[in-house]
């Protein structure tokens, strides 16, 4: 048999952006105006970059708008039809000729994305809607080296996380200065931890603890989460002194903090604990006087112990408890009000997230009150179960932003009458027409 000659595929370019513009096809004496300019040929909730009509066909080109200025661009090798494409804002992308010739030798190497000292040079040069633009399509459709993503401004998020680690301690002795906007920049790096930056600088300035609750805690568990390695030395370091400081200023973002800096350090994040996982199957012993047999295993994720029992009845429980000063109880209030921790339990058919419900008791002695909640579930198929906590506790102010599933399934794995109060305590916050009071409801009864 003959062998056939391997078929050659021809570079693939296409709209780097969501929204593009048809341009006339012949060059105008006249500046292009933007409030003339059609976005994605009447649909601007279409994605340019699924749009059909891009499949193939089209090279990469500038489009000369004015004088002195070229936008990024695209031409149809047979019809000659031409897309600007625009930004965020709806503004034409502008590039360089430089610039041009870099991006039109990565499409024409595509998925292959070594560059040259030379060529990354020039992308430094690019506007960042360019880079990030780029950088989004490397990461949403190859494996793109991490050092790629160094070419964003990095530079703003180091600013912003040392003006947030100077102002979080002495919040009415510090100048915040101007507002720095990371914008949309940094999502091609992932777990967009910047957005919670942006926040965290919001409470900051209005002197908002809850905000800066909530930001914090989000912060911390999406770093918690990150591939650091795209991200520069000396902004890693600025994001580890921040995130201490932030466990610091509130010591139930502890665990959570550690996972974010352990993974800032280059390390895996949340590392494979021993003591978290426990045997299905028990060893011949009574426990007590009742004579079912239980087994538990105890690990510190700080502030919490978190407490894993298996029993012969032929089902589990997950519990966390942490002690409070009186100071601690009345700022849970203000900041929480409702303590949902997160924690994942794992068997050997996968995991699922469940969220404990947290109570104040007490006072328990010596000044001190007791935090705490539990779930009860089936033994899972298999010869082990396991169970840690999941990232950063969150309050009543981000409930109704939590999954369905995961609050359904919590809810019915709610074994006291306190604890399902505390879940309906959850759902009276919540909009009359929000689905979690419903499904909070049914799953209590």
């Amino acid at each position: 048999m003959t062998e056939q000659p391997t078929e050659y595929l021809a570079p693939v370019h296409r709209p780097l952006s969501v929204w593009v513009a048809g341009v006339p096809t012949s060059v105008s004496s006249t500046p292009l105006r933007p409030e003339a300019l059609v976005v994605n040929d009447g649909d601007e909730r279409a994605d340019a970059r699924r749009l059909p009509k891009f499949a193939h066909g089209w090279l990469r080109t500038a489009i000369r708008i004015a004088e002195d200025r070229l936008a990024l661009g695209l031409v149809h090798a047979e019809t000659g039809e031409r897309v600007i494409e625009l930004g965020s804002t709806a503004a034409p992308v502008m590039i360089s000729e430089a610039g041009l010739s870099v991006l039109s030798h990565i499409e024409d190497h595509w998925p292959d994305t070594f560059l040259e000292e030379a060529q990354l040079r020039v992308l430094r040069h690019e506007s960042v809607e360019v880079r990030r633009l780029l950088l989004a399509r490397l990461a949403d459709e190859g494996h793109p080296p991490a050092e790629l993503f160094h070419l964003l401004p990095w530079h703003l998020v180091d600013r912003l996380a040392e003006d947030l680690a100077t102002g979080i301690p002495h919040p009415d002795d510090t100048d915040p200065g101007p507002v720095i906007n990371l914008r949309n920049w940094f999502a091609p790096a992932g777990s967009r931890f910047t957005a919670a930056l942006e926040q965290l600088d919001e409470g900051v300035r209005d002197h908002d603890r809850g905000l800066i609750r909530v930001a914090a805690a989000s912060l911390c568990t999406r770093l918690g989460t990150l591939d650091a390695d795209r991200l520069p030395g000396a902004t890693r370091d600025a994001l580890v002194e921040l995130v201490d400081v932030l466990a610091r200023d509130n010591r139930f973002l502890g665990h959570a903090a550690a996972v974010a800096e352990a993974r800032l350090r280059g390390g895996p994040g949340q590392s494979r604990d021993p003591a978290t996982r426990m045997a299905t199957r028990l060893a011949d012993a009574a426990d007590g006087s009742s004579g079912i047999r239980r087994e538990r295993t105890e690990f510190e994720r700080l502030p919490f112990t978190v407490r894993l029992t298996v029993s012969a009845t032929g089902r589990f429980t997950v519990s966390a408890r942490a002690t409070l000063s009186s100071d601690e109880r009345d700022r849970l209030g203000h900041e929480y009000d409702t303590v949902l921790l997160p924690v994942r339990v794992g068997h050997q058919d996968g995991a699922e997230r469940y969220w404990l419900a947290l109570q104040v008791t007490g006072p328990v002695g010596n000044g001190l009150w007791l935090l705490s909640g539990a779930i009860s579930l089936r033994l899972p198929e298999g010869e082990f179960v396991e169970a840690d906590v999941d990232g950063a506790p969150l309050g009543l102010a981000e409930a109704g932003l939590l999954d369905v599933d995961e609050v359904e399934r919590s809810v019915r794995a709610v074994m006291t009458n306190s604890g399902q109060e505390r879940w309906e305590h959850v759902a009276e916050s919540l909009p009359g027409a929000h689905p979690l009071r419903g499904i909070i409801g049914r799953a209590a009864q």
